[in-house]
């Protein structure tokens, strides 16, 4: 598939960076044009961050002479990631399936956030997703302040999906489960990516400040005071003087932050083999910011025990001249993201707008639309010029024959008249019909009903049914000879019931009771005597019980 020339945009809690690819040939990239800028990471003034990311933008826009949509890479400090796992179920029934498990695995309400998914593995029994989250008003602010800037945004996705995107496209031959590190001024994100496509990930907001803040606190100083000696200390040369007890903090505090950062790599990739039973990595790929950090590469090696290496962003892309005098060739290690955003497809995310905000979505599908309609409209009008002329000459044509028409009318509305009569007495003959067949098919209706039902109940296993009660039958009708009519058939059922689960029987229900009830939902949809199920109710209150009720409404092809 060839990509389109799009721009994209990184905003990370230190660094605005932008960039423009266009397709290059045997499937690499063209990095056209770059623009970067340094903004203050300190967590003090997170207030100001959606603020100065914008005058960042600002700056770029009123230098570039090209504007428009483009696709964003959230921060991991301001996203949530969580993977979950769920059984695998018909494509009907899996964004149900999936909007349920995000409202039981997010820690906010889904009306308050932006979310997304990722189908990362589908087996034949199980399915796993990859959740990203952003905080509705969050996201909000930042997209508008990149639109203010004029670079609507098109497509946000998290800066994991980003960099997995990116390793695939710059490693393709990459053979074994490999480590991903980028370590960021607020956040680290931490890949492990195994064969087949599968990997893991987890935001740590573990990063650069972490030091900064060490640095602060040992020698006292403010917090950009202490980001000056670790950047002096990380572009060190011999041949200008630097503090010896400075450097000896910033070296201490970037070794305790290698230890941290150590141990939790550890517990990632131990995550990941626990879940898919993946050997440990064989190497570590390293970047962002922090990756120039002295000692770090050395100290992961030596205690993770295999090769670190530096991730190299540039290895499928192709730089312009433009792009190379704007630095990019020197700002490899925050090129990742942008690399990942470019090279994504739409079928590779879990929606065409990842995790824009609703009302953003709205308009840009208004946006999208509006001009086809303008179009459309126009069309219609001098579509419509030729057709009324011509029926305005059938109208008057047929003013002529209404004329004689009329004439003849006594004589027709006699033989209506008698044909009302007749149809009346069908009508009365069609429902005696009508009567005769609801009696012959209520003799089994009810009796294959409950059976299918039992059958369905049976196969979920360790279900019982405390209720099934018809809801609010109309009243019975009276035929004009004052003979009782028999009761429509039945329209709805609320069914009441409790399932329990064998592996908690004295604590809360787990989600494979959970998975149980919607798989035996899924069931009864499929049943021929039920056409909805609706109003379901859940409670989990009873240890080793889910209890439920629903409201099922019957099929009218096979009335009760």
């Amino acid at each position: 598939m060839r990509l389109s020339p799009q721009l994209v945009i990184d905003a990370g809690a230190g660094h605005v960076a932008l960039a423009i690819f266009a397709p290059g040939a045997g499937g690499r990239l063209v990095l056209e044009d770059f623009a970067r800028e340094t903004t203050s990471s300190d967590p003090s003034l997170d207030a100001g961050w959606v603020a100065r990311m914008a005058g960042s933008l600002a700056k770029f826009s009123a230098g570039w002479k090209f504007r428009g949509p483009a696709v964003l890479a959230v921060p991991g400090h301001i996203t949530m990631t969580k993977f979950i796992r769920t059984l695998a179920v018909m494509p009907s029934l899996r964004e149900r399936v999936i909007r349920f498990e995000a409202a039981q695995s997010l820690p906010l309400p889904l009306e308050t956030v932006v979310w997304d998914h990722l189908v990362v593995a589908d087996g034949e029994e199980n399915t796993e997703i990859m959740l990203s989250a952003v905080k509705l008003d969050v996201m909000e602010n930042l997209c508008a302040a990149v639109e203010a800037a004029g670079f609507p945004a098109k497509r946000a996705v998290s800066s994991c999906r980003a960099l997995v995107q990116a390793f695939r496209f710059n490693y393709p031959d990459a053979t074994g489960p490999v480590l991903v590190v980028d370590v960021g001024a607020r956040a680290t994100n931490v890949l492990v990516i195994g064969p087949a496509g599968r990997f893991f990930a987890r935001t740590l907001l573990l990063g650069g400040n972490a030091i900064t803040a060490a640095v602060a606190e040992e020698l006292q100083v403010d917090y950009a005071a202490a980001e000056k000696l670790k950047i002096e200390a990380v572009q060190h040369r011999p041949d200008r003087h630097f503090d010896s007890p400075a450097r000896a903090t910033v070296e201490r505090s970037a070794a305790d932050f290698a230890g941290r950062l150590q141990q939790e790599i550890v517990r990632t990739v131990g995550s990941f083999g626990w879940r898919t039973g993946t050997p440990p990595p064989v190497a570590l790929y390293l970047t962002g910011g922090g990756a120039n950090l002295p000692g770090l590469e050395s100290a992961l090696a030596e205690s993770l025990k295999m090769p670190v290496r530096r991730y190299d962003a540039l290895r499928n892309i192709e730089l312009s001249g433009k792009a190379r005098s704007a630095g990019a060739a020197e700002a490899g290690h925050l090129l990742a993201n942008l690399v990942g955003l470019a090279a994504s497809r739409p079928r590779e995310v879990g929606s065409a707008s990842g995790l824009l905000p609703p009302g953003i979505r709205a308009a840009r599908t208004f946006r999208r639309r509006q001009r086809a309609l303008l179009c459309a409209g126009a069309l219609l009008v001098f579509a419509l010029l030729a057709p009324i002329w011509h029926f305005r000459r059938l109208a008057e044509a047929e003013r002529a024959r209404v004329a004689d028409l009329r004439a003849q009318l006594p004589s027709v509305q006699a033989i209506a008249q008698q044909n009302d009569a007749n149809l009346g007495r069908l009508a009365v003959t069609s429902r005696q019909i009508d009567a005769t067949r609801r009696v012959l098919e209520a003799r089994s209706s009810w009796i294959e009903f409950l059976g299918d039902l039992e059958s369905r109940l049976a196969s979920a296993g360790d279900v019982w049914l405390d209720r099934l009660a018809v809801i609010s039958p109309p009243p019975t009708r009276v035929e004009a000879r004052g003979r009782t009519a028999l009761p429509p058939p039945v329209g709805q059922l609320r069914v009441g019931g409790r399932l329990f689960d064998a592996g908690n029987p004295l604590g809360k229900v787990g989600p494979g009771a959970y998975a149980r009830l919607q798989t035996l939902l899924a069931s009864l949809t499929a049943s021929p005597f039920v056409a909805t199920i609706a109003d379901e109710h859940f409670d989990n209150s009873q240890p080793g019980i889910l209890r439920f009720d629903f409201t099922l409404t019957v099929d009218p092809q096979h009335p009760l």
